[in-house]
């Protein structure tokens, strides 16, 4: 069984390195057969030196680049039609999840289609203002769409290929917004889901401005919401059609 593993990075010049490593050698160790995918776009640091450094004599990882900023969702959804895997997955390029706790996502894709991570620990080092923000989406998320999952945003996740298949279609939203389109999605198709407690460390040097991607993800939320209601036709702009031309 193909293992598919995503790393998406923007400006990660100072964090990814390690990451890499990390990843790189512990699913040598764990895996007969996998696949590493950086996806990077917008990059305006050493990280796509760094990583073409790296992937040296690696015929097993793959780059995916785009000069300019296309967003997460956007950067994620080119990478998902790279990979080959039977199951797929992502992580965070600043390596907040560590390799250990990312194999037992793996693992734990037994009987289920899709995990996600669950991270406990670390969020007494998140500054105040982040933490408010991301209590309020996460209390939004819940009350718009009933998905029975506490954290959407964790960046560890893992699917069975047939579940990118056929959930790609269905994604509106390019921004940090984009795991909720997923989640939802995967769920309105009869996905299963399950949730799993990662261990999770809080990693300095966002590269985000929390005002500016906090507004445009309630915005993709409110969007999502009605492309799934009555009113749909209000947003619909053949999603279909632009995914195929991906």
């Amino acid at each position: 069984m193909k293992i598919s593993l995503i790393i998406p990075a923007y400006n990660e010049g100072k964090r990814i390195g390690s990451t890499l490593r990390d990843y790189y050698n512990a699913f040598t160790d764990e895996f007969d057969d996998f696949e590493m995918i950086v996806e990077m776009d917008g990059c305006m640091d050493d990280t796509a030196e760094i990583v073409a450094d790296f992937s040296v004599n690696k015929d097993n990882i793959t780059i995916v680049e785009y000069p300019e900023r296309i967003g997460k969702g956007g950067g994620l959804k080119r990478a998902f039609r790279a990979a080959s895997g039977d199951i797929i997955g992502f992580t965070d390029a600043d390596n907040s999840t560590k390799v250990t706790e990312f194999i037992e996502l793996i693992h734990a894709l037994e009987g289920t289609d899709i995990v996600v991570g669950q991270r406990y620990g670390g969020f007494d080092d998140i500054p105040l203002v982040r933490r408010v923000f991301s209590r309020g989406f996460n209390i939004l998320v819940r009350l718009l769409f009933r998905l029975g999952i506490s954290d959407t945003q964790c960046g560890a996740k893992v699917f069975r290929k047939e579940v990118v298949r056929d959930v790609l279609s269905h994604l509106i939203i390019d921004d940090f917004a984009f795991d909720v389109n997923f989640l939802y999605s995967a769920k309105k198709l009869g996905f299963k889901i399950k949730e799993v407690e990662i261990e999770w460390e809080y990693s300095e040097g966002s590269k985000i401005k929390l005002f500016n991607v906090t507004k445009k993800m309630f915005i993709s939320l409110l969007k999502l919401r009605l492309f799934y209601s009555p009113f749909r036709f209000l947003i619909w702009t053949n999603q279909k059609e632009e995914a195929e031309a991906l």
